[in-house]
């Protein structure tokens, strides 16, 4: 959980940059932030991880014709915050 607070070289924490990874990667933030985002990710290999993973789950589901169940999207929303907590490790393994 301390992870989530440490900031990195480019001035936001993993925690800071969680809150806008998504709209980073909607390309739905200022110029400033993004540039923030994008030094966080060039140094640090969780987030870039956390990055990577949001980027495929919305490219599978922007290719697709049906809508998309409420309870796998919780179920993705739930993998992503365990893995960035480091409940899970970035092999898949519980670590409980």
């Amino acid at each position: 959980m301390l992870k989530l607070f440490k900031r990195k070289p480019g001035g936001l924490s993993c925690g800071e940059v969680m809150e806008v990874l998504q709209s980073y990667l909607d390309g739905e933030i200022d110029a400033e932030t993004a540039g923030k985002v994008t030094s966080h990710l060039d140094l640090c290999v969780d987030c870039d991880l956390e990055a990577g993973v949001y980027d495929r789950i919305r490219s599978s589901l922007a290719t697709r014709t049906e809508p998309v169940d409420a309870g796998v999207l919780r179920s993705l929303e739930s993998f992503s915050e365990r893995l960035m907590n480091g409940e899970i490790d970035t092999n898949g393994v519980d670590n409980d």
